[in-house]
């Protein structure tokens, strides 16, 4: 193959495959070869066209949740990252300048650089190659590379970045620990991932809330990890919340839902005083209108907004997929290639469906 072929999101709802090609590697950066992409729910809002020019805008290379195989690299970036050609590996969306205050800080989810995979660069920051919709990714020299087991299937290792999104969001950021309690709104992949995250951190109670056609994925919240669930179209789901922690209310909320503000407006009377509410799912640029700012100062509520994960909770994630991926296995429900890029993600979207639920897609460039 003389180029890279990669899905190109030219504008809302319209991808386009085209080739571009393969980076010339220098001393300090790589080629990867990918192996596949895991979708995210962001893909499906970019998709549509709800993130606007945040990050790289259109034209753009989607796909964020990028493993694959070292093909070419420079000495000094093989000797940094500890990889050689062939490795197979995982990379982190952000990449850290290393030089702000945030990156200083070691905050480097907040980078003001605003430089990544899938969401940042589009096709005309050299040399386009910024997303794991494609069948090679550009390895700039400040990525964050990890080092993937070679006995674990791929569709297992795509878990790995929605895993370290839980694990950071709901223990590491929500603070979910031995006897905490936690209500997890919404049950997509991070949502039960979060579940999984929070059940290894010793949270005693772990509360998964969905609607009424989420009813497959509440039942498997159950099997991994969740100590209840709730039909919030069926439960009043502050007053179930009340319930089960016998009035207690919760230590941490987590709203990974999409679209829907109910979940954090009603995360305030489920949350106890001082406890922390942790936003991560995406509201299509809605404002949120209604929400009791009196309670929350006066119970002394945190509201945090959380993207992506981080160095530490990447190792972890990998960690529990190599040595537990197959309880993590009905996650696993959908493989496309690349040809049917638009088909994978109006199945995320829940726009088309086989029948299955879809939960996490993996994408290949076969």
């Amino acid at each position: 193959m003389s180029g890279a072929r990669a899905l190109v999101l030219e504008s809302p709802k319209n991808l386009q495959l085209r080739e571009f090609p393969i980076p010339t590697v220098g001393d300090d950066d790589a080629v990867l070869r990918v192996e596949a992409c895991g979708l995210c729910g962001t893909d499906y809002e970019q998709w549509l066209g709800h993130l606007g020019d945040w990050g790289g805008g259109m034209p753009i290379v989607p796909g964020h949740e990028i493993m694959g195989f070292i093909e070419r690299i420079g000495p000094t970036a093989a000797k940094r990252w500890r990889v050689r050609e062939g490795d197979r590996v995982a990379v982190e969306p952000i990449i850290p300048c290393g030089h702000c205050a945030d990156c200083i800080a070691g905050e480097y989810t907040r980078c003001q650089s605003d430089l990544g995979y899938g969401l940042y660069q589009n096709i005309h920051s050299a040399p386009s190659l910024w997303g794991g919709y494609a069948s090679h990714v550009y390895l700039h020299p400040k990525t964050m590379v990890h080092k993937l087991p070679t006995d674990v299937a791929t569709d297992l290792m795509t878990l790995v970045n929605p895993l370290s999104n839980a694990i950071r969001w709901v223990y590491e950021v929500g603070g979910a620990a031995l006897g905490k309690t936690v209500v997890i709104a919404g049950p997509g992949q991070r949502g039960l991932l979060a579940a999984v995250a929070a059940r290894r951190a010793g949270a005693s109670q772990i509360i998964v809330t969905g609607t009424s056609s989420d009813r497959g994925r509440l039942d498997l919240a159950l099997q991994l990890g969740a100590t209840a669930v709730i039909d919030v179209n069926n439960e009043d789901p502050v007053e179930r919340v009340i319930e089960i922690t016998g009035g207690r209310l919760a230590d941490v909320v987590l709203d990974v839902s999409a679209g829907s503000m109910a979940p954090i407006i009603q995360g305030v009377d489920m949350v106890k005083r001082g406890g922390r509410i942790v936003l991560a799912g995406l509201k299509a640029n809605k404002p949120l209108d209604g929400f009791p700012i009196d309670k929350a100062v006066l119970r002394e509520i945190q509201l945090v907004g959380v993207l992506s994960a981080g160095w530490e909770s990447t190792e972890l994630a990998i960690d529990i997929v190599k040595h537990a991926g197959e309880t993590l296995r009905p996650l696993c429900t959908h493989s496309f290639g690349m040809d049917k890029g638009t088909e994978a993600v109006r199945t995320l979207g829940r726009e088309v469906t086989d029948g299955r639920d879809a939960i996490h897609i993996t994408m290949t460039p076969e």
